[in-house]
């Protein structure tokens, strides 16, 4: 007896050396279809197999949301669809009240085993502190019989740069040539809407998404590689990146990797310090206006400088002016997370005997930190089960600009 369900295929297109690729996503008895839209430049034709383990890492989150059988309309490799199963056991384990097991069953099987020349890697880069050390580590700091092989790097325009700003990612990408240019790697670009879709929340689905856009590059590279948020003692879980899961989004002759975990957020900048053309290049911020540059007065801003002062570089270069005595005492601590951010940058100058004024107003703000009533955090994860009920309720009967304006204004 047919199940309903949800159904994933796939359409490519090529002009010249560009690719379009889209995933459709659509639901049995539903009046709409997803396309998830993918444009890159490939040079020569892709070789072997296309499959769709890059297209079931899109869709997953939302298919485990929704609680319904995952039918795909192509082959996924042997090791993807077992690294999917064990991807969705620790989701469902983390959040059960959101995500359900669901099976996931393609046409056929494909098994790829041969290793590729070169073995190459692509490392996923958006210009900021964990993707840059990531670059740095791969080609400069680590011993070369340790290094990936990692000759590219992937930008995607339509995450941390939206899709109607075109000017700034350009910008961004101009921003990050230098540095690029001095460890002499190849620049990727994927254009995506797959995050502007609003159908997976992002915190939990990021790096599935983003292991999406490095399975496009599959068929030419052997290692996908991701760099790490959180060191290995100050894990975060539930996340959507970890060294717990990423390895989970590998497939068959693809393999991604969580890198550089080993290294706090201020270590990381302490190895970037030592390239000037690495700190002129750094974007981390994500809350400003203009999406190519860093806004100096965000939490995330602000933050960065500490690690910069940490390890004794009080103006970098890739910040206007320098943080101020207000911005350290006023610093947003939204949750748990940030205020342990904070609290390594205070260790690190423990253990590195750092001192300065700065410092003891860091220390302050840290111990004005109170935990968050536990009301109010229950009362926040219920708003965001709400607001992903009312995007999927709309969603089914075929509101896609409802759910657009539904979700910006539940995010306002």
């Amino acid at each position: 007896m047919k199940r309903d369900g949800l159904h994933i295929e796939t359409d490519t297109t090529l002009s010249g050396d560009l690719v379009r690729r889209t995933v459709r996503l659509h639901e049995d008895g539903a009046k709409n279809t997803h396309e998830a839209v993918y444009e890159f430049e490939r040079p020569g034709s892709a070789s072997g197999e296309e499959t769709l383990d890059g297209a079931v890492l899109a869709f997953l989150f939302h298919a485990m949301q929704r609680g319904r059988p995952l039918f795909v309309h192509g082959p996924l490799t042997r090791t993807a669809l077992y690294n999917i199963e064990m991807l969705q056991g620790a989701w469902r384990c983390w959040r059960p009240a959101r995500y359900k097991q669901v099976d996931v069953l393609p046409e056929r099987i494909a098994d790829r085993q041969d290793a590729k020349p070169g073995r190459k890697a692509i490392a996923a880069y958006s210009g900021g502190v964990d993707s840059t050390y990531t670059a740095l580590r791969h080609r400069r700091h680590l011993p070369p019989e340790s290094r990936r092989n990692l000759t590219s790097v992937l930008m995607v325009h339509g995450f941390d740069v939206s899709l109607d700003k075109p000017d700034h990612f350009k910008r961004l990408v101009e921003r990050t040539r230098a540095f690029r240019d001095y460890l002499g790697l190849d620049l990727r670009v994927v254009r995506t809407n797959s995050k502007e879709l609003y159908l997976q929340d992002w915190q939990d689905s990021h790096a599935a998404q983003l292991a999406a856009c490095l399975h496009l590059f599959s068929d030419e590279f052997e290692f996908g590689l991701i760099g790490s948020t959180k060191s290995y003692d100050a894990l975060v879980l539930p996340y959507g990146t970890s060294p717990v899961t990423d390895h989970l989004l590998s497939g068959d002759g693809f393999s991604i990797a969580h890198d550089g975990a080993e290294a706090s957020r201020t270590e990381k900048v302490e190895v970037i310090a030592k390239h000037p053309i690495a700190v002129q290049a750094l974007k981390v911020c994500w809350e400003g206006k203009k999406q190519f540059r860093n806004c100096g007065v965000c939490e995330k801003c602000v933050r960065t400088q500490l690690n910069f002062a940490a390890v004794g570089v009080v103006d970098p270069l890739c910040f206007e002016g320098r943080v101020d005595m207000r911005q350290i005492r006023t610093i947003p601590v939204r949750n748990e997370p940030q205020a342990a951010e904070l609290r390594s940058i205070v260790d690190y100058a423990r253990q590195h005997n750092v001192q300065g004024d700065w410092l003891e107003a860091l220390k302050a703000r840290i111990a004005a930190v109170r935990p968050e009533p536990k009301a109010l955090v229950m009362l926040r994860a219920a708003l965001r089960a709400a607001r992903a009920g009312a995007v999927i309720a709309l969603d089914a009967i075929g509101a896609k600009q409802s759910v657009k304006r539904v979700r910006d204004a539940l995010r306002r």
